[in-house]
């Protein structure tokens, strides 16, 4: 519906928010003109679209989460290593055994 319009009407808060904006703007023309009403408080607005709080626990939570994902990285690769070796040693003693 929107690149049928001639005239759009909203909240330029909506083009400011990554998330909203990346859905509107692909229904978008290329030439569309956007006129910004209200416009004085467009710094506060994308401070706020785009900041994010951080307090104590969310930092624990997230080096807890950090700690975990490091653990399993670790893992797969060991796990990984083992099985490619494995494999690695099954090809080259087909290799042997077809005696070349």
């Amino acid at each position: 519906a929107i690149n049928h319009a001639n005239i759009l009407v909203f909240n330029y808060q909506y083009m400011l928010d990554p998330k909203v904006a990346k859905m509107v703007s692909k229904e978008l023309e290329s030439e569309s003109i956007i006129v910004f009403d209200e416009a004085h408080n467009i710094d506060s607005v994308c401070i706020e679209a785009l900041s994010v709080d951080i307090n104590e626990r969310g930092l624990e939570q997230a080096t807890r989460s950090l700690g975990r994902l490091s653990s399993e990285v670790s893992r797969i690769k060991t796990t990984d290593s083992a099985r490619l070796q494995a494999e690695y040693q099954n090809l080259v003693n087909g290799l042997i055994d077809q005696g070349l």
